[in-house]
């Protein structure tokens, strides 16, 4: 999202680049306002998007879907490295105590939807309620171990 200030008339114009991710509402104000409006706020951080295995991965598609299965909590790990010539993405999850005996029904069920969301295959491993570290609103659940050039 870039913001521009058109109501200054003395001073040049300056955009300010966020790097917030945003959607559109593409419907028309039931109050006949004609801005656009953004739709549900702020969808993620341009400036978190990185490139693994050639796609375009947005951390938050990670989240969403972890968070959307029930047989997981909250906490997950994503850590991508480098094995040779390939990017390679673990990650850990928080099996739910009373989905034990179902973990190849989720681990089927998460790899699925994180392919369809993110284009990406990861090695999934599952680790008991409660071991993974607990984290604040901000934190980085995301770690890129990748040589940077």
């Amino acid at each position: 999202m870039v913001i521009t200030a058109f109501d200054r008339l003395a001073q040049p114009c300056i955009r300010f680049d966020s790097k917030d991710i945003i959607m559109w509402h593409e419907q028309e104000c039931t109050c006949g306002r004609t801005f656009r409006m953004i739709k549900g706020g702020v969808v993620g951080r341009a400036d978190d998007i990185t490139k693994v295995k050639g796609v375009l991965l947005a951390p938050t598609a990670i989240e969403e879907t972890v968070r959307g299965v029930p047989e997981l909590g909250d906490e997950y790990e994503v850590t991508v490295t480098k094995k040779g010539d390939t990017d390679d993405i673990s990650l850990k999850v928080e099996l739910q105590t009373e989905a034990e005996n179902l973990k190849e029904k989720v681990l089927a069920k998460l790899n699925d939807q994180l392919r369809l969301k993110t284009n990406l295959r990861y090695n999934i491993s599952f680790h008991p309620y409660g071991s993974l570290p607990r984290y604040d609103v901000k934190a980085k659940r995301f770690k890129d171990l990748r040589k940077k050039h």
